[in-house]
């Protein structure tokens, strides 16, 4: 069975890929990333057998999506269900087959360090004027999913710039049948092994809980990170105060 599935998603990876090379190369410019991005997330979901249970409603039209950051199978579970773009590590561009992936479906870069906000929010702004739409995961890295780290701000800005609404989405992964918390990509996780892990286990399920939208009109980026943080905590787990900060484990792959 992890063998058959193993090819599967092999298969699935150079479909990917030649998707993402038709799209790089299009002449007439008339493949858009995100429908590709939607159709690839949603067979790799299958392929992985992984049940979704959504709770709420996503938005109609622009708006900036916040998430808490728990695995790269985040991007694909919120690339399945509507026409986003994200935004990632520069770093990620040059890697194999990810970075190629991560290029045809129009992902946005930050560069790490002072200074390296200004030149993406030149790029998100007109995109969201333009009508398009942004994942964000301000936590800046994935977390074990048990509570959601403070959120870095300056991102928001692109929301307040363009006067589009921020949605807030929280995301959960159950355990397995036997209690193993197996979807969190964190600490010495290496991306191979992680797959595997997925694919030895013969069913995932997750959860997508889509909160309010927040109006960017009339709040500074720092109260619009401090709404959508508490809204997903809020949705994850009910009892949590505002004031407890969590201590969580980094990762490589973190956004």
């Amino acid at each position: 069975m992890v063998w058959i599935r193993s090819a599967r998603l092999l298969g699935h990876i150079v479909a990917g890929v030649v998707a993402a090379t038709a799209v790089r190369i299009d002449p007439t410019q008339r493949l858009h990333p995100e429908p590709v991005a939607r159709w690839w997330s949603r067979k790799l979901l299958r392929i992985l057998n992984l049940q979704l249970t959504i709770h709420g409603q996503a938005l109609n039209g622009p708006r900036v999506t916040v998430a808490n950051h728990i695995s790269w199978l985040d991007i694909p579970l919120l690339a399945a269900g509507g026409d986003f773009r994200f935004i990632a590590k520069s770093e990620i561009r040059t890697w194999p087959v990810a970075g190629w992936l991560a290029d045809a479906a129009g992902t946005f870069y930050i560069r790490r360090g002072k200074g390296g906000a200004r030149p993406l929010l030149e790029r998100l702004v007109p995109h969201l004027i333009n009508g398009g739409s942004v994942v964000l995961f301000p936590e800046g890295t994935t977390t074990a999913g048990t509570d959601v780290l403070p959120f870095h701000a300056r991102l928001f800005a692109a929301a307040v710039e363009s006067g589009t609404d921020v949605q807030p989405v929280a995301l959960r992964y159950l355990p397995t049948a036997d209690g193993r918390s197996i979807a969190p990509f964190i600490g010495d996780d290496d991306l191979f092994s992680h797959i595997l892990r997925l694919l030895r286990e013969p069913k995932l399920h997750a959860e997508l809980i889509y909160g309010g939208p927040i109006a960017s009109a009339t709040l500074e980026r720092d109260e619009l990170a401090r709404v959508a943080r508490q809204q997903i905590r809020h949705s994850l787990q009910p009892g949590l105060t505002e004031d407890s900060v969590p201590a969580q484990t980094a990762t490589r792959l973190a956004a």
